[in-house]
């Protein structure tokens, strides 16, 4: 079997096609229920009021999700 590597910028590209709730979804088991539950919230408010799953807003609640299970393993010291 030859399989070749794939080009760095496809996978790149690849990776800018995530969807900020898949993202959301790989840490979500791990979070405490509190700021699942608030992130769940606000992001369901958001998208209830017309805004749209890939918009900065919901990419900033995954980006909190993600700093709180960081800080929860100690790779977030600041």
């Amino acid at each position: 079997m030859n399989i070749k590597p794939v080009p760095v910028e496809l996978v790149g590209e690849a990776l800018m096609n995530i969807s900020p709730l898949y993202l959301l979804r790989t840490v979500a088991s791990k979070l405490p229920i509190a700021v699942l539950l608030d992130v769940k919230g606000r992001i369901g408010d958001w998208l209830a009021s017309g805004g749209k799953e890939t918009d900065p807003y919901i990419w900033q609640q995954v980006a909190y999700a993600q700093k709180v299970y960081a800080a929860m393993r100690g790779g977030d010291k600041g």
